[in-house]
C-alpha cells in the first residue's frame, strides 16, 4: 500500500487512460451541460457517424433520425444530470449517416460534484447490433414454418390472442380465415411428396403476394392454412378468401393437376382462441362438403 501511494498521481491518471483505450465498451465522460469532455476509441467507434448523440455535441445539438431534437428526458445521460438517478442497460436504436441502424446498450451514472449537486455523468455503452440481429433472425426461423415461409402455429396462437385483445380493447374489427388444399393426399400419393411440398410452397407464396402487410399467413398444419386479418369484418375477408380461391385456382404446377382450396371465413365477435378456430374449421369443412373450391362465410351461402 505504501509503495501504491508513492506513485505519481499522473502516472495513475495515465494508467487510467490507457485502461480506458484498451476497453472493448465505449465509456463517455460528460460535464453538468452533457457535454462530452472524453471518449474513448471504442466510444467513437460506436458513435461515429451516429445522428441521434455526436460524440462531442452538446445536448442542444442532439437530434433523433428524422432531425428532431432529443428530449432532455429521452436521453439516458440527460435523465442521470438532471436526476441524479442512474439508467442501467437501457437499450437505443440510432441511425447513422449511411441509412445503416446500430442497437447499442446504454448506460449512465451521474458524477456528483464536490459541492453537492451533479459535476456531469460517465457513459457506458456496447454496440450490440450483431446481437440483437442474430436474435431476430433466431427468432424469425423459431416463428416460421420451415417448407412455406408462412408462419408457424405457435406464432399463430401468440398473434391471434393479441389481435382479439386489441380487438376487445378498440372495437375493432377481427377476421380470420381457414383454407385447406382439396384432394392434397392425391397429389403425395400420385406424384411423390416432393411434389406435394412444391404445391404449398407455391400456395403459400401464391396467397403472401395478395394478402396486406398486416396480414398474417400461417401454416396450420399438414395442407391447412389460417389467415388473420386485423381491422377487416366479415365481408371484407370474405371478398379475401374468394380473390384467393380464385387465384389458387388458376396457379399452376408443372405436371401436376390442378390445385385448389376450400375456404371458411369468420369474424370474431367474443370467446377464446380455440372456439375462433373451432368455428372457422367448421366452415373451412362445410366448403368441402359443397364440393370443395368455394368459400363459406358465417351468414352468408359459398360461393361456387
Amino acid at each position: 500500500m505504501a509503495d501504491t501511494l508513492l506513485v505519481d498521481p499522473l502516472q495513475h491518471l495515465e494508467l487510467l487512460r490507457e485502461v480506458l483505450a484498451l476497453l472493448p465498451v465505449g465509456i463517455r465522460i460528460t460535464d453538468g451541460e452533457g457535454r462530452v469532455v472524453y471518449g474513448n476509441p471504442a466510444a467513437r467507434t460506436i458513435w461515429a457517424g451516429v445522428r441521434p448523440v455526436g460524440i462531442d455535441r452538446p445536448r442542444k445539438d442532439w437530434q433523433a433520425g428524422d432531425g428532431t431534437g432529443i428530449e432532455a428526458e429521452s436521453a439516458a445521460a440527460e435523465r442521470a444530470i438532471l436526476t441524479g438517478t442512474p439508467s442501467v442497460n437501457e437499450e437505443i436504436e440510432v441511425e447513422c449517416a449511411d441509412g445503416s441502424r446500430k442497437i447499442v446498450l446504454s448506460s449512465a451514472i451521474p458524477l456528483p460534484a464536490a459541492g453537492g449537486g451533479i459535476a456531469g455523468a460517465v457513459l457506458v455503452d456496447h454496440d450490440i447490433t450483431e446481437r440483437k440481429r442474430r436474435e431476430e433472425r433466431l427468432r424469425a426461423i423459431a416463428d416460421h414454418d420451415a417448407l412455406t415461409g408462412a408462419y408457424n402455429r405457435r406464432f399463430l396462437n401468440a398473434f391471434l390472442a393479441e389481435e382479439m385483445e386489441r380487438c376487445r380493447r378498440y372495437r375493432t374489427p377481427l377476421a380470420v380465415i381457414m383454407f385447406d388444399l382439396d384432394h392434397f393426399k392425391n397429389v403425395n400419393d400420385a406424384h411423390g411428396h416432393q411434389a406435394g411440398d412444391t404445391v404449398l410452397r407455391g400456395i403459400a407464396e401464391c396467397v403472401l403476394r395478395e394478402l396486406r402487410g398486416a396480414d398474417v399467413l400461417a401454416r396450420y398444419g399438414g395442407e391447412e392454412f389460417v389467415i388473420v386479418a386485423p381491422g377487416i369484418a366479415r365481408r371484407q375477408a370474405e371478398a379475401l378468401a374468394e380473390r384467393l380461391r380464385a387465384r389458387i385456382a388458376a396457379e399452376r404446377f408443372e405436371g401436376l393437376p390442378r390445385v385448389t382450396c376450400s375456404f371458411g371465413v369468420c369474424e370474431f365477435n367474443g370467446g377464446d382462441a380455440d372456439s375462433l378456430i373451432a368455428r372457422v374449421d367448421e366452415l373451412m369443412y362445410e366448403a368441402k362438403r359443397k364440393g370443395r373450391n368455394c368459400v363459406v362465410a358465417e351468414g352468408s351461402s359459398p360461393n361456387a
